[in-house]
């Protein structure tokens, strides 16, 4: 009965999509396996009849079809998180080897009836589950997101005259800086997601619709039924129709000129992307100014193509004249600022990726750069902020700095020097007087700087944000830039031309002195007006000059949706690095997090974590800090905050932390921090018996096994039985006080220290010491050591007491692996030196360090003398190869970093090029390391305050 009913249900679904697939034999678009055109009580049929089948045998491929729909049934309700745990749950019997079977049951589907294959970054790493994912269209827990982005884009939808799948789809891809990860991958699909905005909206014929209708009634259903989403979507709805019944139609330009995507080299013309950075000084105190430079989001580039898109959101960049990298996604956040250290090299762009792109090089060559210089002008407004001219103009009454290189002080004469907090230039005051002589028209001239003509443009009406004075403004698409003309000598007229189209000209009539020219509203991008005016004939007569001309230039750009909770006050600044931290490196306190803002007004900290399908598992206050919150400040409040045994087992549960900052009138931000799930990962949880960690692979890689390490905690570089991959699968137990799991499969690597305390021994449960017996001075082992440390150090952290714990392990580590190195009779010395009251064994420190040579009398002479100076790992090395202490520089500067105090610095040296040449090389000269640590010691004392005294009679050479 159940063969038989099955068979008819597989002959039924084949001769479906058979169909279907010739409807769509004049189009490109796929077929999904959720365009089944079953009901829900065939569905409910078909999941009780596999269902039991499969308790009596292996998965049948003559129901192949029937097993596709099913798993894309799951995938349709999947939440984000273990797709394969529901799916076992919901049918029993089913084996780990089975999900193999389903793979090769979705790619016949896709050759039998072109079906969509899954592609992209995503889908190259859970091989498996990206199908019945894929096919499922759009899964529950990504639909919500999907309303909230078309309700912030709605009126960019009504502003276009036509609706096409493509460009609606490039559209969502670009602007998708909300929602999860997974959301951004799945918008890569542009005609996809097209099609489901054009059947949500209606905006075409239901011909054009390539999508089965079906199936786009039940995901509208399903939308209705979330209360936001179904607000959101209805008033997008609102939006759009009422824009299309003949109110105000226009054309979205921004999107609208694009191609389905660049080349892989195509140069697009970027000459009307509104992103050039812009230089500005801001006064410090003191006589000093410091120099910034102002970035433009680089939103309008990403909406080039979706690679360039990928690519600003995963590289991080550098600017021209600062020494650190900006986090990934930093130019697709907004306007950026940014000090600089030293002046920008005018020969190289001022902005550089870590790694190269064609397509954005050639960008930045064109759009980001400075002028060659030597001079630079700045003009002093009221609000302390001295904004680049670009056009070399001063004007009579204002202030100026200027900035030069090469430029000798002589040819500043009369002009006053002022500080400037920036290496490689100098910087001058020049105080425009009201009335400027010809002496000083000719000395401006001679470095390059022109003295204004008296016709005044502004901005009029609704002001140009960003207005230079210059002919620089920024406006919306939504706005009619309209601008004043004034001038204080008789004009016969003004022409005025908008991007080199044909002129306007207005006659002034000789006795008005003031005009007002408003422009109709522009499409995105850089506009440029050109503005003539002809003085009169009468004082043509007088004084012959050619006809007064300018430019204005208007960056325009679409209005910006207004999120909730991100803050809109400029009193409350949050800064975060990394800027898109994962929820795994925020829960360890790794996130950097400092909120500025006015003294007397204080930020509460609210965290909020969810599950993967939206479901709330906690929320409470984190703290109560007042402004201004450093680092350090957040990074000791939040580990107090994380010490709860309670947080440590919800956070396992979470796909999701909200955290959200409040400071009264200066506003609201909230951070969001997602869990990315590997495709070879530990599952970890928490129950009455006790915990467990259990293996998820889904990386779908063939005729390979994974690896699996397991190391306690009490023996950090043992490793423990390898345990069967049926157990791992099952859930292996921790036993306590925990241990160090690694699992790897291919390029694919997880590796997560559980933590676990045992009631039944009381206080001792919590005791924990590692320990690191047999280890010897042998390069390879050595090298092998560094690297286990590297994966303790990288490690996730699960568990009560995790984070101390792995503290515990790091330190101890390091401290057994430089007793190998330095020696006990160090160690023990070491020991000494740090134990209050007994400073006096700093002598035997700068004894043991090498008697050959006594550098480590040198070592305490210098720093006794000159003290903590910036110059100290440099003089170092030096004074070793001098004192024949260690000639190779880069074995001392090895020797600095190893011997530094943070075990987590002195873990990274596994990353550390020809790491076992160099171990090897410290095993034969253990001075230098001795040395190294010596200095690092010395150099805490006297940061403390504390002064080293030298005995009489000794040497400070």
């Amino acid at each position: 009965m159940v063969d038989s009913t099955l068979a008819q249900m597989q002959q039924r679904v084949e001769k479906h999509f058979d169909a279907l697939m010739k409807t769509r034999d004049t189009s490109s678009f796929p077929v999904f396996a959720l365009e089944h055109d079953l009901n829900e009580t065939d569905l409910q049929q078909i999941r009780s009849m596999l269902q039991k089948s499969i308790g009596q045998r292996p998965p049948s491929s003559r129901y192949w079809l029937l097993w596709v729909i099913y798993a894309t049934e799951l995938g349709y309700d999947y939440g984000g998180d273990e797709y394969w745990g529901s799916f076992e749950d919901k049918t029993p019997g089913w084996e780990y080897h089975d999900r193999i079977r389903i793979r090769a049951w979705f790619r016949k589907f896709q050759s039998t009836y072109r079906g969509v294959t899954p592609s992209g970054p995503w889908a190259e790493h859970f091989r498996i589950i990206a199908w019945p994912i894929t096919h499922a269209i759009l899964p529950l827990y990504l639909q919500r997101h999907f309303a909230r982005l078309l309700y912030d884009l709605r009126f960019r939808l009504a502003s276009r005259t036509t609706l096409d799948a493509h460009s609606i789809g490039r559209l969502l891809a670009v602007h998708a800086s909300q929602g999860t990860r997974r959301f951004q991958v799945f918008l890569e699909q542009e005609e996809l997601t097209g099609q489901i905005v054009l059947a949500l909206l209606g905006g075409e014929s239901a011909e054009s619709i390539l999508i089965h209708p079906p199936v786009l009634k039940r995901i509208v259903a399903d939308l209705e039924r979330r209360r936001n989403a179904r607000e959101w979507l209805k008033e997008t709805q609102r939006v759009v129709a009422d824009r299309f019944k003949g109110i105000g139609r226009g054309t979205d330009s921004s999107v609208s000129h694009l191609p389905k995507d660049l080349p892989e080299r195509a140069l697009p013309d970027v000459s009307k992307l509104a992103i050039r950075p812009s230089l500005f000084l801001r006064y410090a105190g003191a006589g000093k100014w410091s120099v910034f430079l102002e970035v433009k989001s680089f939103r309008p580039v990403a909406a080039l193509s979706t690679t360039l898109h990928s690519f600003l959101d995963r590289t991080r960049c550098r600017l021209n004249g600062s020494r650190d990298f900006k986090p990934t996604g930093w130019l697709l956040s907004g306007d950026r600022k940014g000090a600089l250290q030293s002046w920008p090299d005018p020969a190289s762009p001022l902005i550089r990726f870590e790694q190269s792109d064609p397509t954005m090089d050639h960008l930045l060559e064109s759009e980001c750069r400075i002028h060659p210089g030597p001079l630079w002008l700045f003009r002093v407004g009221t609000d302390g902020i001295a904004r680049h001219i670009t056009g070399r103009i001063v004007r009579p009454g204002f202030d100026y700095i200027l900035v030069a290189t090469t430029l000798t002080p002589a040819a500043f004469e009369g002009v006053m020097p002022c500080g400037l907090n920036c290496l490689g230039v100098n910087a001058y005051r020049l105080a425009m007087p009201p009335s400027v002589s010809v002496e000083m028209t000719t000395r401006l001239a001679k470095l390059g700087l022109h003295v204004a003509r008296t016709i005044r443009i502004w901005p009029a009406g609704l002001p140009g944000r960003g207005w230079d004075g210059e002919g620089s403004s920024e406006w919306l698409t939504t706005e009619s830039p309209c601008f004043g003309v004034a001038y204080d000598h008789p004009v016969e007229s003004l022409s005025f031309s908008l991007n080199g189209e044909p002129e306007t000209l207005i006659r002034t009539g000789g006795a008005e002195l003031l005009l007002f020219v408003r422009l109709p509203p522009l499409s995105a991008g850089t506009h440029t007006l050109m503005v003539k005016a002809k003085r009169s004939p009468e004082l043509e007569g007088v004084a012959p000059t050619p006809a007064a001309e300018g430019f204005v230039r208007l960056a325009v750009r679409n209005p910006e949706p207004w999120t909730p909770g991100v803050t809109s006050h400029p009193g409350m600044i949050v800064r975060v690095d990394p800027d898109n931290a994962d929820l795994d490196t925020f829960w360890r306190n790794n996130v950097s997090l400092s909120v500025n803002g006015p003294e007397g007004f204080a930020a509460t900290f609210h965290a909020t974590l969810q599950s993967a399908d939206g479901k709330e598992i906690s929320s409470e206050q984190v703290a109560s800090m007042d402004l201004p919150i450093t680092p350090d400040t957040w990074r000791n409040r939040f580990d107090r905050f994380l010490s709860d045994e309670t947080r440590a087992w919800r956070y396992l549960e979470a796909a999701t932390c909200t955290l959200t900052i409040h400071a009264d009138t200066l506003g609201t931000c909230t951070l969001r921090f997602e869990h990315q799930p590997l495709p070879v990962r530990w599952a970890v949880r928490s129950h009455r018996r006790g915990v467990d960690a259990r293996l998820l692979d889904d990386s779908g890689q063939d005729g390979t096994e994974p690896e699996i390490r397991l190391y306690s905690m009490e023996r950090p570089f043992e490793s423990l039985p390898s345990p069967t991959l049926d157990a791992a699968r099952s859930g292996l137990v921790v036993n306590p006080p925990g241990a160090l799991f690694v699992a790897t499969h291919g390029p694919y690597q997880d590796v997560v220290l559980v933590s676990a305390g045992s009631a039944q021994r009381g206080f001792r449960g919590l005791e924990m010491m590692p320990t690191f017996p047999g280890l010897r001075k042998s390069a390879s082992e050595l090298y092998g050591n560094f690297h286990l440390l590297w994966m303790w150090r990288g490690a996730r952290l699960c568990g009560f007491l995790a984070h101390l714990r792995h503290h515990q392990v790091m330190e101890r580590a390091v401290d057994a692996l430089r007793e190998v190195l330095c020696g006990e009779n160090w160690v023990n010395a070491e020991k000494r030196f740090k134990t209050p009251g007994l400073h006096g064994s700093i002598e035997s420190l700068v004894t043991l360090v090498d008697k050959r040579t006594r550098f480590g009398e040198v070592l305490r002479s210098r720093l006794a003398k000159e003290g903590v100076t910036s110059q100290a790992a440099a003089w170092f090395v030096d004074a070793a190869a001098q004192s024949n202490v260690c000639r190779d520089r880069d074995l001392s500067k090895f020797a600095l970093r190893l011997a530094n105090d943070d075990p987590l610095i002195v873990a990274e040296v596994a990353d550390h090029p020809g790491l076992e040449h160099l171990l090897a090389k410290l095993t034969d000269n253990p001075a230098i390391l001795r040395a190294a640590r010596l200095q690092i010691l010395l150099l805490n004392v006297v940061s403390q305050g504390t002064a080293i005294t030298v005995p009489s009679g000794r040497s400070s050479t």
